[in-house]
């Protein structure tokens, strides 16, 4: 079975309606969500659980951009249209590292393992929330690295980088973070 495909048991740590939410396959039939879906539920909960600076974009659109067109196995897409903190969602896949400044959020998936560390370090101040499945991405400069623990999806957040680009996490989510990068 693949990483993709492989079933999990949903972490507690996370509130459970956002991911309920996003009507995935798994849900309707009783059987657990993916991988990739529990992970695109995480992503949803850590926007509402992040604050902008006033001029990180138009406040009606929340722009998500990923560097792979089918980011979680194309699963990042139904977060399209969506309603978060009364902006509508938009997604748009795939993104060059050179129009990244122009998104909200920008997903990094680990498909190759190698992780664009001079196309972050140009975001170093620039209010774009960065999260990826890279190992050590919060290590490496990113600010929530998704990982995987137990068969769980578990994060790390580098609270520096946050800072820096004018990001403020809620101390909700700080608290449920593995661990916290000052």
């Amino acid at each position: 079975m693949t990483r993709r495909t492989r079933k999990l048991a949903l972490c507690v740590a996370v509130p459970l309606p956002a991911v309920l939410l996003l009507g995935a396959g798994g849900f309707v039939d009783g059987s657990s969500p993916s991988e990739d879906e529990v992970k695109v539920g995480f992503i949803l909960n850590f926007i509402k659980y992040t604050t902008w600076p006033a001029a990180a974009g138009d406040d009606a659109t929340l722009r998500i951009c990923a560097d792979h067109a089918q980011a979680l196995s194309g699963r990042l897409h139904s977060l399209n249209g969506r309603q978060v903190m009364a902006r509508t969602i938009h997604v748009v896949a795939p993104v060059r590292a050179a129009d990244w400044r122009g998104c909200q959020v920008l997903f990094l998936e680990g498909v190759d393992g190698n992780l664009p560390v001079d196309g972050l370090r140009a975001l170093a101040a620039t209010p774009v929330l960065t999260i990826s499945d890279v190992p050590d991405f919060a290590a490496q400069g990113g600010m929530i690295g998704l990982k995987l623990r137990a068969d769980r999806v578990r994060f790390d957040i580098n609270q520096g980088a946050s800072r820096r680009a004018g990001l403020v996490l809620s101390s909700q989510l700080l608290k449920l973070a593995d661990e916290v990068t000052p």
